[in-house]
């Protein structure tokens, strides 16, 4: 019943996901104050509130966007669009991993395009640039490299040259800020990696009841999607299959939720019991508004 509207959807549903994601990012304001909700370290909260409006909703098109001209869902579809948003429930004022994680959708493509390219210089090179920019604000996304090596595999074309030129694009910002501390005589502070933190039962326990309805139907739905996706992968184009692999890859608390998001929204896409798939659909929305209001920072 939902589903159906967001498969190959007209020009009113976009402008209703449109509407959906302003009235999703002004939820909390309904139960808390301007000034706490968008509050920040170092930044006015009237722009946390205007990067929360664009960015997660950007990110949303772009994700969107991307998996359909790249064939991994060859379904036209909006599902993706609203997954995204959903999992973005608890992230109020993470400007920070906003910005990242829309610039990292370029990287995304740039690995993406390297299929059926034996030497794939200007995408890889592209990709590993965008890596090590990004790398100044979190170090972890330098493990993100391994991306490369999977990708080489998939695709078939590992090569020592692509090694190389992945290696110089993550060099060179590197290169560059060195020069910078050489000549102004600062200290050059090589990336810290941060150990990820594993969520314990007591965390669990102190979760509040509206973000434990969302955490719950959020597993339900993963664990049917990954089910889903096992049973239905080698239906998959060759390189709808490689590519969901190289998605699969990506591996950090918030960025997970690009891979998660691709695979739900191919769930809700392919799933065959459309009943269970729009009343799970429907959960999650619900759910997430619910969560989403009862934000209290």
């Amino acid at each position: 019943m939902f589903l159906k509207h967001l498969i190959n959807p007209r020009p009113t549903i976009i402008i209703f996901f449109i509407v959906f994601s302003i009235l999703f990012i002004c939820l909390p304001l309904l139960n808390s104050p301007f000034n706490l909700v968008f509050s920040h370290k170092w930044i006015s909260p009237v722009f946390v509130f205007l990067f929360g409006l664009l960015l997660p909703s950007f990110n949303a098109l772009g994700i969107n966007n991307l998996v359909y001209e790249k064939n991994i869902i060859r379904k036209e579809n909006l599902v993706l669009g609203f997954v995204f948003l959903m999992l973005c429930t608890p992230f109020v004022n993470t400007v920070s991993e906003w910005i990242i994680s829309f610039f990292l959708l370029f990287f995304l493509n740039s690995i993406l395009e390297t299929y059926q390219k034996e030497y794939p210089f200007t995408q890889v090179f592209n990709a590993s640039i965008i890596l090590s920019i990004f790398s100044f604000i979190f170090p972890n996304l330098l493990f993100f490299i391994f991306l490369f090596l999977i990708s080489g595999i998939n695709y078939s074309n590992l090569n020592w040259r692509n090694l190389c030129v992945s290696c110089i694009g993550i060099t060179v910002p590197y290169f560059f800020y060195f020069v910078y501390t050489f000549l102004y005589d600062k200290t050059f502070i090589l990336p810290t990696f941060e150990t990820l933190q594993h969520i314990s039962l007591p965390n669990i326990n102190n979760l509040k009841i509206p973000k434990l309805i969302w955490l719950s139907i959020l597993l339900i739905i993963s664990l049917l999607s990954f089910i889903e996706l096992f049973q239905w992968l080698y239906k998959k184009s060759i390189r709808s299959r490689k590519s969901f692999l190289i998605i699969g890859g990506l591996k950090s608390w918030y960025f997970l939720m690009t891979p998660l998001c691709v695979i739900i929204g191919n769930y809700f896409t392919y799933t065959k019991n459309k009943k269970i798939g729009n009343f799970l659909f429907l959960l999650f929305i619900i759910s997430s508004l619910y969560c989403r209001y009862s934000i209290v920072l």
